[in-house]
């Protein structure tokens, strides 16, 4: 795998040629015993003398490109674009030295598994250097490895619609079973209302036939208490008058009888 790495890596070392005559004898030191570390694969030594150039001179072209390789190797990516980008930025730097720092930049990315990133820094490479086999063959890479990225997530995005719309249709499903069941406790409760109503009206009606049957009795035992009427009065006195008449004839035929008797019984002398 570190091979690979350095296959797609764009590693090299500026030239020490009049750049460096400009440069002070410290830097230019620094910069030769990073380089020794770093072919030694020694990288964390190779980033402190890389280091110790820039802080010599810290827009140094080949102390930034070179720390940017260094700190790749270790896995710092972020901290290698920061370098890398410095780069990009200088006024000084060449095409092809910005050509391959944003190749490396865009390798970074494709490590990073970030292949959108990658793609972009990738073809600003190949606008500075079309001709540049390595930057194609990773640009090509990343536009894949995007595409794939893209598929899976355009198949989970389908997936989660699909689980929502299962879970929609449970939920439905669930609502109108609940639905279902809440009628059917209505029916059942309106039924057992209308019953109880009917026995309510049931029971009121053997009521309401009770009390009338009550009422009548009363009524029929209360009837000889009612008061008489003119004619009834008038009625009765004349009976009574009648009844006193006939006590009267009665009482006088009772007496004549018992005076018969007893001149009958007197002695003839």
């Amino acid at each position: 795998m570190m091979a690979l790495k350095n296959i797609f890596l764009m590693i090299f070392f500026l030239g020490v040629g009049n750049f460096l005559l400009a440069q002070t004898s410290n830097q230019k030191d620094y910069i030769v015993k990073g380089n020794q570390n770093y072919e030694q694969l020694d990288y964390s030594k190779a980033e402190a003398q890389y280091r110790a150039a820039l802080a010599e001179e810290e827009n140094s072209i080949k102390a930034n490109f070179n720390l940017g390789n260094a700190l790749y190797q270790q896995q710092k990516y972020e901290q290698s674009r920061t370098h890398y980008d410095k780069v990009v930025r200088n006024r000084k730097a060449s095409e092809s030295d910005k050509s391959k720092a944003y190749h490396n930049i865009g390798k970074t990315y494709l490590d990073e598994k970030k292949p959108d990133k990658a793609v972009e820094n990738f073809k600003e490479a190949l606008k500075l250097n079309p001709n540049d086999d390595e930057t194609r063959y990773n640009y090509a890479l990343a536009k894949k490895m995007l595409e794939e990225q893209e598929n899976q997530q355009q198949n989970q995005d389908s997936e989660n619609n699909n689980e929502e719309s299962e879970s929609q249709n449970n939920q439905n499903k669930n609502k109108e079973q609940q639905e279902n069941q809440n009628s059917d406790n209505n029916r059942q409760q309106q039924q057992q209302d209308n019953q109880q109503q009917q026995q309510n009206n049931e029971q009121q009606q053997q009521n309401n036939a009770i009390q009338s049957s009550d009422s009548g009795q009363q009524s029929r035992e209360e009837e000889p208490e009612m008061e008489m009427t003119a004619d009834e009065l008038r009625q009765q006195s004349i009976l009574e008058a009648i009844g006193q008449q006939e006590r009267e004839t009665l009482r006088k035929i009772m007496d004549q009888r018992a005076k018969g008797k007893r001149s009958k019984t007197e002695k003839d002398w």
